[in-house]
């Protein structure tokens, strides 16, 4: 008898072990709460060139000194605020984390003079870009990012900024995890929906990361979606990465999950730091950006290059997506 009971309490404990791991999958998995709108099989990579490369990181500062512009197109703004947004997942007792990226231009806070005033005080304790790309910012002097206060953020309704996530999907495609739709692409600071559909959007937090002169949210899309186009010319039958390929099917819980897209945009197209507001396990991976030559100088530097779509994409065709073979 005493044996028949020790089988059974082993039984009892495979059976508990695979039921926690069918729900952890289920509730660290992060799937995206729709699919996202993926490119034409008409547009083509090869087509695409480059924006100037002495950039993103030569073109980014933390201070307030570039001109304010009154062009309230997202693509047309001359400066953009970056800032993290973080959610913890349903079911986790707040432990474990999902966070994005938001891209809005500055005009999109025109009729907000205070808080204006509070993002420029905010940029000014922040460290200065990190042109080498290293997590390290004990150097630098300030903080790699800010809280931005709740009170504030939350009254900000003008949807003028770009939402950058990633999440777990059935589909194979480039960048297909990270939806770029209508709601995506006019996205209010305000707004506390997430990307996937287990993010707690009541109990978002929101961190300013830095100012970028010249580098738009399109602009970072396309640089983790597009791809590098003279790598494509030279072997057309792969598509280029900027870390991964960001397919539904390519996110994984530990090793390349949202946190990792974050950290491949704010550190591989902004320069800036991937460090990131206690997360703790959620974040495990430390980035690696690919090294590409600068035009101005040929210099290598870790970076993801940003593409300029082709003339030629017709009407309905995705912003730097491409299928994948």
């Amino acid at each position: 008898r005493p044996t028949a009971t020790r089988a059974t309490a082993a039984l009892l404990t495979i059976a508990a072990a695979l039921c926690l791991g069918v729900i952890a999958r289920h509730n660290l998995r992060g799937d995206i709460s729709e699919q996202p709108f993926r490119s034409s099989s008409k547009s083509s990579s090869k087509n695409y060139e480059l924006l100037d490369t002495t950039g993103p990181l030569a073109r980014l500062h933390t201070n307030n000194d570039a001109k304010q512009t009154s062009n309230s197109d997202n693509g047309n703004s001359n400066e953009y605020f970056v800032f993290l947004q973080k959610f913890p997942l349903e079911n986790t007792w707040q432990m474990i984390f999902h966070t994005e990226v938001v891209v809005c231009p500055r005009s999109t806070f025109h009729d907000s003079t205070d808080f204006l005033s509070t993002l420029d005080q905010l940029v000014d304790t922040l460290s200065a870009p990190n042109n080498n790309n290293s997590s390290d910012d004990t150097t630098k002097g300030g903080v790699p990012f800010a809280p931005v206060p709740k009170e504030q953020w939350a009254q900000q309704s003008n949807s003028k900024c770009i939402q950058l996530g990633y999440g777990g999907a059935a589909c194979p495609t480039t960048c297909c995890g990270s939806p770029h739709g209508t709601d995506n692409t006019n996205y209010a600071l305000n707004s506390r929906q997430a990307v996937i559909g287990n993010a707690m959007g009541d109990a978002k937090e929101l961190f300013l990361y830095g100012v970028s002169d010249g580098v738009s949210g399109l602009d970072a899309y396309r640089a983790v979606c597009g791809g590098n186009p003279d790598n494509v010319a030279t072997n057309p039958n792969t598509l280029p990465t900027c870390v991964s390929h960001w397919a539904g099917t390519d996110y994984n819980p530990l090793t390349n999950n949202c946190n990792t897209f974050t950290s491949t945009i704010l550190k591989c197209v902004y320069g800036l730091s991937d460090a990131k507001p206690n997360l703790g396990i959620s974040d495990l991976v430390t980035v690696e950006c690919p090294m590409e030559k600068r035009r101005d100088d040929g210099m290598d530097v870790p970076m993801c290059l940003i593409p300029v779509p082709p003339t030629s994409l017709s009407d309905g065709d995705e912003i730097g997506m491409k299928q994948v073979e």
